[in-house]
C-alpha cells in the first residue's frame, strides 16, 4: 500500500472542483485497522506541516472520524494558536469526538456567539454550518444555543438551527 496514495486519496486538493460533495468515510471504513493507523500517522504529519500555510478542516475532521488519540496535542495546539472562529470551532469539535473534553464545549459556544456578528458580510453563512458542529456535542448548553437561533428573523439561520436540532 503506497501511504501517499491513500493520503492523496483520502484529503484530496482543497478547492471546490475536489471537495466540493466529497465524503472519505467510505475509502476509511474499507480500510484494515493497520492502514487506518498508517493514514492516522500520515495525516498528523500532514497537519502538523502544513498548519503554518493553513490548516486543512478536512485533516482534523478525518482524525476525529479516525478518533485518533494520538493527534490530539497536536490539534490543542492548533486550536491555542488558531484565530479563524470557524476554524476553532471544526478544531474543537474535533477534540470533543475523540476524548470528549467537555472544555470544548465552552470553546464551542463562544465561537458561535462570535460568529453572530451582523457586521460580518458572512455570519449568516458561518452560523448556518456551525449549527451542525454544535450539534455534534449533543449537551444541554449546545442544544439550547441552537435552539436559541430556530426563530431568528434570517430564514437561513432559523431553518438550519432546526435542521440541526433535528426539529
Amino acid at each position: 500500500m503506497n501511504i501517499d496514495k491513500l493520503v492523496n486519496e483520502v484529503i484530496p486538493p482543497s478547492d471546490y472542483q475536489h471537495r466540493n460533495g466529497f465524503n472519505n468515510i467510505p475509502i476509511i471504513d474499507e480500510l484494515t485497522e493497520n492502514e487506518k493507523h498508517l493514514l492516522e500517522k500520515a495525516l498528523i504529519q500532514k497537519l502538523q506541516s502544513e498548519a503554518e500555510k493553513e490548516i486543512d478542516t478536512l485533516i482534523v475532521e478525518t482524525l476525529a472520524y479516525l478518533k485518533s488519540v494520538a493527534s490530539l496535542p497536536v490539534l490543542k495546539n492548533l486550536l491555542e494558536v488558531c484565530n479563524d472562529i470557524v476554524i476553532r470551532l471544526r478544531i474543537a469539535t474535533a477534540i470533543f469526538e475523540i476524548s470528549h473534553d467537555t472544555e470544548m464545549v465552552d470553546i464551542a459556544v463562544s465561537s458561535v456567539k462570535e460568529m453572530d456578528n451582523k457586521k460580518d458580510t458572512y455570519y449568516v453563512y458561518k452560523l448556518t454550518s456551525a449549527f451542525y458542529y454544535l450539534a455534534k456535542f449533543k449537551t444541554e448548553k449546545t442544544k439550547q444555543l441552537i435552539k436559541e437561533y430556530t426563530t431568528h428573523p434570517e430564514y437561513l439561520i432559523s431553518y438550519n438551527a432546526k435542521q440541526a436540532l433535528e426539529i
